[in-house]
């Protein structure tokens, strides 16, 4: 059994995706600044490091596996990014990537983005746009249900909105099914806008009326505005720089088994060898976690497991600008489950970030599976690229074969937040009162993106030394 030195204090992080590699580096940061020595390990089952997180650079154009951006509006991502030296690095989206499309009908429709714009737009019928403006006069639900995000959508805005503007735009984010989703869980600032104000009409006039008086910018239902930013060299150069600070730490083709609680101490089990920590956190997906902590809290264990994932596919499509029948000059296009094309989207990604391509070239990145299409997980690779340029075709117009495709598949992609998820946390938080020095952070528990990694491991790093100083 490896002790490491007995004044040193033993962290291990379990996973180097950008939940891992982040609370690392920042427990190594803390430390450093407390003037408190530490014995870090990062064990990574894989091969590599970076998880989802990371790019491929194949002639001339940036694949990404997983996330091709993040929001300028969580402080602690642009904490994290400032403290790797790595602001110089960042860029930011083009301004025509506010312009975003829905398929409809049979044809993109520029997505309206103001009240104004929604009157005039043709993706509704007028009865829907009437139906959303009696918004503010529904009275606001009383009860603390854990109520699903379509239930909120057609309860407060209508059936028509809700399928053909809410429905694609929550598939973009979490490739999740509105029914399933719980509104607590994915979109807590709309709970509070319905409690606080009395709906989102209301909210949105008391915010502009406040702002308007403070001399600032109201923000949407969803928060203050906020500009997408991705690094030179794609996301990846984040997990990439935070695993060279974070160096000979990294033990990759590390699986562990088990952590188990003995005399004060951590043990965690690999195949290979046994550690013994003061410090363990778990950042690999909730399903990985339940095995670990099965002989700790079969509770926890059973909570964890009850958090699905639903399957995603990510296929990188190049094709020469004469093959685009639509200029395609904006973010990408979402497509309504009710329109029958099994994509959930395109993202243009030229155009969001110019620079992605080569000259006189597109990379349409498109999204496929979701918890719609939990199918798409057993279709070949091959079956899989037909689909992506059928849709391609149908949808935005582009025509012949592209001159080459990258496919990343992850069979378990996103984690579904769906009705019960915060009750399901609420019983890693319990645990991790009863046990400290244990932690569980990542994508599944408190938000998906980069930006609710981000703040997690700034959490889990300021809780993992603050009971552990000599």
């Amino acid at each position: 059994m490896s002790n490491g030195k007995e004044n040193l204090l033993s962290v291990v992080v379990v996973g180097a995706g950008v939940a891992g590699l982040s609370t690392a580096w920042l427990i190594s940061e803390s430390a450093r600044k407390m003037g408190r020595q530490i014995h870090l390990r990062v064990l990574e089952a894989g091969t590599r490091h970076g998880g989802a997180t990371r790019t491929d650079l194949i002639e001339g154009y940036l694949c990404e596996w997983g996330p091709n951006g993040f929001l300028d509006n969580e402080p602690a991502t642009l904490d994290l990014i400032k403290s790797l030296g790595l602001e110089s690095e960042l860029v930011r989206a083009s301004d025509a990537s506010s312009r975003r499309y829905i398929y409809h009908t049979g044809k993109m429709h520029e997505m309206p983005m103001t009240p104004p714009t929604f009157l005039k737009s043709d993706i509704v019928p007028l009865s829907a746009k009437l139906r959303m403006v009696l918004e503010i006069l529904i009275p606001s639900r009383k009860d603390d249900v854990d109520e699903t995000v379509r239930s909120f959508g057609e309860r407060r805005l209508g059936k028509s909105f809700t399928n053909y503007l809410l429905d694609p735009m929550i598939s973009g984010i979490f490739a999740g099914n509105i029914g399933e989703l719980s509104l607590k869980a994915v979109f807590p600032k709309m709970v509070e806008m319905e409690s606080e104000y009395g709906g989102l009409f209301r909210a949105l006039i008391a915010k502009q009326r406040a702002a308007r008086k403070k001399g600032v910018k109201a923000g949407g239902p969803a928060g203050p505005g906020a500009t997408l930013h991705t690094f030179r060299h794609g996301m990846g150069q984040l997990t990439d720089e935070l695993a060279r600070r974070v160096g000979a730490s990294i033990r990759l083709e590390f699986e562990v088994k088990s952590v188990e609680r003995f005399e004060g101490k951590f043990i965690v089990r690999t195949d290979g060898e046994t550690f013994t920590a003061d410090v363990v956190v778990l950042a690999i997906p909730s399903y990985a976690a339940a095995e670990v902590v099965q002989s700790i809290s079969p509770l926890v264990a059973e909570a964890l497991r009850d958090i699905p994932y639903a399957p995603v596919d990510v296929i990188c499509n190049w094709y020469a600008e004469g093959q685009l029948s639509d200029p395609l000059n904006g973010f990408g296009v979402l497509i309504p489950r009710s329109e029958g094309v099994r994509s959930l989207g395109a993202l243009w990604s030229d155009r969001i970030f110019p620079g992605q391509a080569p000259a006189g070239k597109r990379l349409l990145r498109s999204i496929i599976g979701g918890a719609h299409d939990y199918k798409i997980a057993g279709l070949s690779e091959d079956k899989l690229n037909g689909i992506s340029r059928s849709d391609n075709a149908k949808v935005m117009g582009v025509n012949g074969a592209p001159e080459f495709s990258k496919t990343f598949r992850h069979a378990r992609g996103i984690a579904q937040y769906n009705v019960g998820h915060l009750d399901r946390v609420a019983k890693l938080d319990k645990l991790e009162q009863e046990l400290p020095g244990l932690f569980f952070t990542g994508a599944a528990y408190r938000g998906v993106s980069v930006n609710g990694i981000a703040k997690d491991a700034y959490r889990v790093a300021s809780l993992a030394l603050k009971d552990q100083v000599s």
